[in-house]
């Protein structure tokens, strides 16, 4: 059965004409190159302007085709049967080795259980990773936003670069950064800065950080508070957390830029940090103070405890020739490090008030340049 899933035709659109786009960031690049339309649209949705769009000439170091492939799978409840597999962390993801033949890696692979397996080809000699989808399976097709994100993330991880769970915008071609806890608030005060301030959007949830204080807002899912989504149509989910109701509306980076008119920026050097605790009691009202070097340290260390994170978007099976997983973890910087000098403060308010609580006016006094612009 895997050999039918392995060696099934490819269809005759694989041998069409080649749309191609071409991404780069920090000195990396990647083409992608398929004969679907859509999925270039997809990938450069997903992942511009973190990445910014290479000249059709460029130089690349890595291409990723997608391509039809018609695969008969009489059962698919064997794929992994007695194979070493890797489940990744959201959403079910699962992959396997198949075989190596002529230096070429092959995986099967399923989106989510349940989905299509999708097949995986990946020629190190030529530096060229074939994603092989049955006609129509639009689920499968999702395997190519994954493949170029994991391309750059385990490129950067592996040369100093840091992950850290927190959000991010732009205010004055500058990031300011928001740390918090699981449910903390970040996302809600990066919207509220879109809408207050005029920022532009970099991140719900992760950020990655270089060596030089260049923040890239990673993307990945965005969800905003349902108080702050109006009548933008999306996914909603509707937690109880800490006895509180939370409702977000949830949207992919390109749904998100299209239903909110969310502006999104490209890397921008480090301006700020603001560390929200929404522990204090509601009658206690908004305040901000400096952080001081032990609190920022303490901060950074859990944002910086991703390990489920890391692990998604790294390359421990080589899908996209990345680095090993050691490489990426070897000879980084302690992660406080790449944030210090920058101007950092403690906003503390409770988190039911931070919708409409007045943080801009608190944090003005510690934080330039963050007065209510609209």
């Amino acid at each position: 059965m895997v050999a039918d899933v392995v060696r099934g035709d490819r269809a005759a659109g694989a041998t069409g004409r080649d749309g191609h786009g071409a991404l780069q960031l920090d000195g990396i690049s990647l083409r992608v190159l398929t004969p679907n339309a859509e999925v270039i649209e997809s990938v450069m949705g997903m992942l511009v302007p973190a990445c910014s769009v290479a000249e059709p000439t460029a130089v690349v170091q890595w291409a990723l085709r997608v391509e039809e492939h018609r695969a008969e799978v009489r059962d698919e409840g064997d794929l992994f049967e007695g194979r070493l597999l890797l489940e990744l962390p959201y959403g079910g993801r699962r992959l396997a080795v198949v075989g190596m033949d002529g230096g070429v890696m092959r995986l099967v692979a399923v989106y989510r259980r349940g989905a299509l397996p999708v097949v995986m080809e990946v020629d190190a000699r030529q530096r060229v990773t074939r994603l092989l989808v049955s006609p129509g399976d639009e689920v499968g097709l999702r395997w190519a936003d994954y493949l170029a994100r994991v391309f750059f993330a385990s490129r950067l991880l592996g040369s100093g670069w840091r992950m850290l769970h927190a959000s991010a915008v732009a205010v004055d071609g500058r990031a300011l950064v928001f740390l918090a806890g699981r449910h903390g608030g970040k996302s809600t005060l990066a919207h509220r800065a879109v809408r207050n301030l005029g920022a532009h959007f970099l991140a719900d949830d992760l950020v990655l950080i270089g060596p030089d204080g260049t923040v890239v807002g990673w993307p990945t899912r965005v969800a905003v508070p349902a108080q702050l989504a109006g009548d933008a149509e999306g996914r909603c989910e509707r937690r109880v957390v800490a006895g509180l109701v939370r409702e977000r509306v949830l949207f992919t980076p390109a749904q998100h830029r299209a239903a909110l008119g969310v502006e999104y920026s490209p890397p921008v050097p480090l301006g700020a940090v603001v560390i929200v605790d929404g522990s204090g009691a509601v009658e206690a009202g908004v305040r901000a103070q400096t952080a001081d070097a032990q609190t920022l340290d303490r901060a950074v260390a859990g944002a910086a405890d991703v390990p489920q994170q890391l692990l998604y978007v790294s390359d421990p099976l080589g899908l996209m020739g990345g680095p090993r997983l050691a490489d990426q973890a070897a000879g980084t910087a302690p992660p406080a490090a790449l944030l210090a000098g920058a101007p950092a403060a403690v906003l503390r308010v409770a988190v039911e008030q931070l919708p409409q609580a007045p943080v801009w006016q608190a944090l003005e006094g510690v934080v330039s340049g963050l007065g209510r612009r609209r």
